[in-house]
């Protein structure tokens, strides 16, 4: 169930890929998984809950929320415009009294 704010926050269209599984050693090319679902705008994380994470990487890490029926994995790639963004974590954003339930997105934005 989404609430009206969360709707109204969650106005960044997106899409997810998929990799399919290692045949023979090799992974083939992602396909899309989800073709289209709302998020909120990614956010850079906190730098102290990127260490908590333990998430090693040279590049920037952010994060969104999505309606938590949604079939994301972490190794999913979140596809926003023509950027796409590996997603390195996911977590469930737990039900309070005021709100329902999200699925919380870590993401990498790859830098070139």
């Amino acid at each position: 169930m989404t609430s009206k704010s969360f709707a109204r926050a969650a106005n960044v269209t997106a899409s997810t890929k998929r990799p399919p599984a290692i045949s023979s050693g090799k992974r083939g090319t992602p396909a899309t998984n989800i073709a289209s679902l709302s998020c909120t705008p990614l956010d850079p994380i906190d730098p102290e809950l990127r260490q908590r994470l333990a998430l090693d990487t040279p590049h920037e890490l952010l994060q969104t929320f999505v309606d938590t029926a949604l079939d994301i994995n972490e190794g999913d790639i979140l596809v926003v415009g023509s950027a796409e963004y590996p997603i390195r974590a996911v977590g469930d954003w737990a039900t309070t009294a005021s709100m329902p339930a999200y699925k919380w997105l870590v993401v990498e934005e790859l830098k070139k």
